[in-house]
């Protein structure tokens, strides 16, 4: 690699909008991030988490492999 053209890293704390803080490496000073693993409901699970089927594509494998499958 060529000296003097690649930014420097460093350890940087990103806050999330929730409160929680993470550590990561970045090129930039400070990181402010609307969603992380603690606020997203996809990672929280339970209510809101659905999967989309609009066209059936569920119950299609369903009848033509089994519910064992």
């Amino acid at each position: 690699m060529k000296k003097g053209i690649h930014p420097d890293f460093k350890l940087i704390t990103v806050r999330c909008a929730c409160g929680a803080e993470h550590k990561i490496w970045s090129t930039v000073d400070t990181l402010r991030i609307d969603v992380c693993s603690n606020c997203h409901p996809f990672y929280k699970g339970g209510k809101g988490v659905q999967f989309v089927d609009s066209e059936g594509r569920i119950d299609k494998f369903r009848r033509k492999y089994g519910e064992n499958y």
